[in-house]
């Protein structure tokens, strides 16, 4: 199990449909991280059962008292061999309006990224964020991942029209950080 000082990592379970229709009830969170729009506890267990699937989706967790507070995963970038992507994961992450402003989604993206690294055998955590996101890009910046581009998402298709810059964190680079933060 992942854990930090304050906070676990576990993974999603069809029993946690409510808490992923709370989100999935609120616009914000589709707007901000891209979260799906869900109607009903029916449609909340299809996701969780897909959640279930995925084996680098986790849910944040309090360790006081065990309470779901996000979600942050690892997903593939690609699975060919010869393209280098599967030395490659992109990150995802959404915190509960309740606890944003805590440090709690730190502490969660630091376990991820040093699982990714570590046990894992990444060189690249790869994570997009909209371009209005601010807090998830500044972020981002403070762990040490760097803006790299954007796509603007409405010149690919008329189904899109949002743009989403991309931020990259390489295992060199973040050794060269961990390694500061021990001295």
């Amino acid at each position: 199990m992942l854990e930090s000082k304050r906070i676990y990592l576990r993974n999603v379970s069809e029993n946690d449909a409510p808490i992923l229709l709370k989100w999935g009830k609120d616009q914000s969170y589709h707007d901000s991280a891209g979260f799906g729009s869900y109607e009903n506890l029916a449609e909340a267990k299809k996701v969780a059962k897909q959640y279930t699937m995925r084996k680098n989706s986790y849910l944040i967790c309090l360790k006081e008292n065990d309470q779901v507070v996000g979600l942050i995963e690892l997903n593939e970038r690609g699975m060919d061999e010869r393209s280098g992507l599967l030395k490659t994961k992109e990150l995802g992450f959404l915190m509960d309006k309740d606890y944003r402003q805590k440090g709690l989604m730190t502490e969660a993206i630091n376990l991820v990224v040093k699982d990714a690294f570590i046990n894992l055998d990444q060189n690249e955590i790869w994570a997009g964020t909209f371009e209005n996101n601010l807090k998830s890009q500044n972020l981002l910046k403070k762990l040490g991942f760097k803006y790299i581009y954007e796509i603007d998402y409405s010149q690919i298709s008329d189904l899109f029209s949002y743009k989403e810059k991309y931020y990259l964190l390489k295992k060199t680079e973040w050794l060269k950080i961990e390694q500061n933060t021990k001295s």
